[in-house]
């Protein structure tokens, strides 16, 4: 129930709005619509939404190409997208002891339960019992939204509820994917496929801030390689115009990169496992641009590659990310923001891949 009482702004209203989806389609399905606002148990807040952003994870769920893992409850329709959100704190239930009213918020996109066996291991991103938002637990495609208290950070005074919006996804995903599986390391080459992604440019940052000596960035647009080069990539390539693994080799005296970032996945995976050096590391995170792949195996053993997938980021890298943001350390790249109510736009755009970086969505 929501806590009228104790720990509440006043005058909160009856209802509010917000973007639902009530059958899977193109962009045009998404609804701007009035609803309640949501009721809070003792042990969640109740967060006005000041940002959103928009991720592919969206888009699929969207589409129907999500499924429930295995053992649980069908992907709900109707249903509330928004995998990440940033606001402030409206209320509070009975039980919340870590924030009060006005405090600024982020809602964890990979919440997890803590006491599995996962959980129990330190890697709480591969949960057993996580409930996500925007999958299985209504997102912030709203004006309010209830969340777990132990499903929130604590939002930096510094930045912006639309850049705190874009942090814990991208930055955090790509945190782990960089360092905890690739192991990236100072004066390492790094090879990043779609680079002008809100994944991508968030991988550009973070393979900068751990000393990468050079950066390789892939797009499908001309338009965006001086784009690239300006936010640090020593070498932009548009992979419809040139053999990225022959471009790779002859800037790296023949050897290729140590490290490449997968953020697409299809033919893109096959294309940065060419690039890499003897010993080098691929790490894939995503299949938007194909499940499945042909594989020379030749190249696996004769170079000995590493090939690792990686999964979302662990509450540390998620409160880690926020924190060097807040510091400046690292700074989302945001195309555009629009208004809630224009969130089939929103979708339009990412889909036609219009846009560099991240798109972000306010109520």
């Amino acid at each position: 129930m929501r806590n009228e009482k104790e720990g509440a702004m006043p005058d909160l209203p009856e209802s509010m709005m917000a973007v639902r989806l009530f059958e899977y389609g193109d962009p045009s399905v998404l609804q701007y619509v009035e609803v309640p606002l949501p009721e809070i148990e003792p042990d969640e807040v109740l967060m006005q939404v000041r940002a959103t952003s928009v991720n592919n994870w969206d888009l699929n769920y969207r589409k129907g190409l999500l499924t429930a893992p295995p053992g649980r409850p069908p992907l709900p329709l109707p249903f509330q997208l928004g995998r990440e959100a940033a606001g402030e704190v409206a209320a509070v239930g009975q039980e919340v002891k870590g924030f009060r009213p006005g405090d600024k918020i982020v809602a964890m996109t990979c919440p997890a339960c803590g006491h599995c066996e996962y959980c129990m291991r330190g890697l709480d991103n591969l949960c057993v019992n996580t409930v996500l938002p925007g999958h299985q637990r209504f997102g912030g495609y709203a004006e309010y939204v209830a969340v777990k208290e132990v499903n929130l950070l604590h939002g930096p005074e510094s930045l912006s509820f639309e850049k705190q919006s874009c942090c814990l996804w991208s930055y955090g995903t790509v945190w782990h994917m960089a360092v905890a599986r690739g192991g990236l390391q100072s004066g390492q080459d790094v090879l990043i496929t779609g680079a002008s992604s809100g994944m991508g440019t968030a991988a550009i940052q973070i393979a900068r801030l751990g000393g990468a000596r050079r950066i390789f960035g892939t797009t499908g647009s001309q338009e965006k390689i001086h784009r690239l080069e300006e936010i640090g990539v020593d070498y932009a390539l548009n992979y419809h115009e040139e053999n990225v693994p022959e471009r790779v080799k002859e800037m790296t005296n023949g050897a290729g990169v140590d490290l490449a970032l997968d953020n697409v996945g299809g033919e893109m995976f096959t294309m940065a496992i060419e690039c890499l050096r003897m010993d080098g590391t691929l790490v894939s995170v995503a299949k938007h641009g194909g499940r499945y792949v042909k594989l020379d195996l030749l190249l696996l053993y004769r170079n000995h590659l590493n090939v690792l997938g990686s999964r979302a980021a662990t509450r540390k890298e998620q409160a880690l990310v926020l924190d060097i943001a807040g510091r400046g350390l690292i700074d989302p790249v945001i195309d555009r923001v629009l208004p809630l109510s224009e969130a089939a736009e929103a979708h339009r755009i990412m889909e036609s891949q219009e846009h560099f970086g991240k798109i972000v969505l306010v109520p």
